[in-house]
């Protein structure tokens, strides 16, 4: 599967998205082509200036754009849970939830809540964001053509060649002790793509896909920057020729809103670009870890009051 994201790229008005880290890298390169195409799109960050300078861009470029900022630190949990909340006083539909937002390889710390930052970050908290909005996106469904409700997670390679071979480590989710900044970032990711085989299983009438946008140039680089000395000598072959965010988002948009994958078939399913499905690491295949991942997450959450 695969093709020109233009041409596969409905009109999306009256639609309306959530893009999380919208407003900067590839979650600005998203943003920017939904709202472009006629979504409503809420720019989800924890940095108040930085998503009204995304919008006023967007605005620059499309003035007919319907672009509005959600306050979202995906680090702490009582802001998620307070940016569903707003997000559901303001709309009653949700079709297009794209779980971008991240860290890489950033040194060991964790949240206030008790989690290591990059397993906060990039799963932990997508995890809550969704679970509380899934009562809108199920609303949704009532109303709009099979498979068009999705929601998009942002995976990696690094699902299969930096997380721990075993896969989950349900002993010691933070990796404390023995593992690497890479390590961690493989686990959250791996984390990703076992949540959207979860979601498709227990909601098989939304789409939930994960998704490896490939080799991008962004500012996330800048965790392997400072983690890792070397990486600055490896960094401009890893990029060489490498598209900007806004190319690189369409691998993106293409996994949230492309006709061409039937939910029937593809729900659940590990994409790389552009469009193509693809077969996910053994740990990422695995039912029994993702159902064990999802109980994992629900207790944390509600022992912590979420």
């Amino acid at each position: 599967m695969g093709g020109n994201t233009e041409a596969s790229t409905p009109d999306l008005s009256g639609k309306v998205a959530i893009v999380t880290g919208g407003h900067t890298g590839l979650g600005f390169g998203t943003s920017i082509e939904l709202a472009k195409h006629g979504a409503r799109v809420y720019i989800a960050s924890r940095l108040a200036s930085k998503a009204e300078e995304a919008k006023n861009t967007i605005l620059e470029e499309f003035p007919a754009a319907d672009v509005h900022f959600l306050p979202l630190d995906l680090a702490d949990l009582g802001s998620i849970r307070q940016a569903a909340d707003k997000f559901s006083q303001h709309e009653s539909v949700l079709h297009i939830l794209v779980n971008n937002a991240g860290v890489m390889c950033v040194p060991y710390e964790e949240t206030k809540d008790g989690f290591e930052m990059q397993f906060a970050v990039n799963y932990l908290g997508h995890f809550l964001l969704t679970k509380l909005l899934l009562p809108i996106l199920l609303e949704t469904i009532e109303s709009v053509p099979e498979g068009t409700v999705r929601i998009v997670n942002l995976s990696s390679d690094g699902h299969e060649k930096l997380a721990p071979k075993h896969g989950i480590n349900f002993s010691d989710m933070n990796l404390r002790n023995g593992f690497s900044v890479w390590a961690r970032y493989g686990h959250s990711k791996l984390a990703n793509v076992l949540h959207s085989k979860e979601l498709a299983k227990r909601y098989a009438k939304i789409m939930s896909l994960s998704l490896h946008p490939g080799t991008v140039r962004t500012g996330l680089s800048q965790g392997p920057l400072s983690s890792t000395p070397m990486y600055r000598f490896i960094k401009p072959l890893v990029e060489l020729g490498a598209p900007g965010p806004r190319k690189g988002a369409k691998a993106i948009v293409y996994a949230a809103i492309s006709t061409s994958f039937n939910i029937n078939r593809d729900n659940g399913a590990y994409i790389l670009p552009v469009g193509k499905v693809s077969v996910a690491s053994k740990a990422a295949r695995d039912p029994s870890m993702a159902q064990d991942l999802w109980n994992w997450s629900e207790r944390k959450i509600n022992s912590l009051g979420y």
